[in-house]
């Protein structure tokens, strides 16, 4: 087996993006693009579209049953993220994306008090119960800025 590369990565950061709007409820492998989705359940149905196909794993589940299919591969912490590269944290997951080609979506308008800034972001998530629909959001300002695992398709 061996890494998608980043051109196939590019055709799961497309999908991920075709979720954008997408509501967030906790219904695991029931997620449904435009309907309702979390952060395990859309991230497996974004990957499935695009053919690159792994049995649904709850988050929590998910480093343990990758161990025996070997269907990701656990980037080291020296190599740099891809394009579709699935980043895992304790109880959460997203897709990476560089934004590169996606302009549109690679700055998000924020405000923290009173003061207003541009957020840069590098992935597209779903957040948690009662939280914002499937965006793009920054992995640093996630999970308390806990650095995630990163896992690459392997096919």
């Amino acid at each position: 087996m061996v890494d998608i590369t980043a051109d196939d990565g590019a055709k799961i950061v497309a999908e991920a993006k075709s979720w954008k709007g997408t509501s967030y409820k906790s219904v695991g492998a029931g997620s449904i693009k435009g309907e309702s989705g979390d952060c395990s359940g859309s991230t497996w149905r974004i990957y499935e579209k695009v053919g690159y196909v792994y049995a649904f794993q709850s988050t929590a589940a998910f480093p343990g049953c990758n161990d025996t299919s070997k269907k990701f591969r656990e980037l080291a912490k020296v190599e740099k993220s891809q394009e579709g590269d699935l980043l895992y944290w304790n109880g959460h997951m997203a897709v990476y994306s560089s934004f590169a080609s996606d302009t549109d979506n690679a700055i998000t308008p924020r405000m923290k008090g009173e003061v207003h800034f541009k957020q840069i972001n590098d992935m597209w998530t779903a957040t948690h119960p009662g939280g914002p629909p499937y965006q793009p959001h920054k992995i640093s300002w996630f999970k308390g800025g806990a650095a995630p695992r990163i896992f690459r398709f392997q096919k």
